[in-house]
């Protein structure tokens, strides 16, 4: 075997290497917020006899109580892809709703896959800082340079 020939396979060996690295790099991250059971959890839960103290130990305090019946529980899961300055995109969405009777008993659960509803909204700035520090004093900075590209 000569050295070109040895020289060669050494470049292509070094080149897939490197476009595998690449490609790899290029992955989008996804951001998992919440928690919601999963279809082999909910095979547990027995009608009738789990209380919302056994659930609760089970599962974790449920995301928010349904305002109109507190019997009511919901557990979300949402998968996020994290965007530069701006909400995360919501590409997926699992909901479990557990309802109780009036003794604590679980009397029925609902499972929701999938997007449902308008997962695009923008918060309300004045009342929710949950994407971080206020980063109007930088955006006006970068507008006074940049102008009103991409902003």
């Amino acid at each position: 075997m000569s050295v070109t020939r040895q020289l060669r396979g050494l470049v292509l060996f070094v080149l897939l290497g490197l476009s595998a690295l690449a490609l790899s790099a290029c992955t989008s991250q996804i951001d998992v917020r919440g928690s919601a059971p999963s279809d082999e959890d909910l095979v547990t839960v027995r009608r009738g006899i789990d209380t919302k103290e056994e659930i609760q130990e089970r599962f974790g305090l449920p995301i928010t109580l349904s305002a109109a019946d507190p019997n009511t529980w919901y557990y979300v899961q949402q998968d996020l892809r994290p965007r530069p300055l701006s909400p995360p995109d919501v590409i997926d969405q699992r909901i479990v709703m557990l309802q109780f009777d009036s003794e604590d008993l679980v009397q029925n659960f609902e499972v929701v896959n999938g997007l449902v509803g308008d997962t695009d909204f923008e918060p309300d700035p004045a009342s929710s800082k949950i994407y971080g520090p206020d980063r109007t004093a930088v955006q006006s900075f970068f507008r006074s340079i940049f102008g009103s590209i991409g902003f």
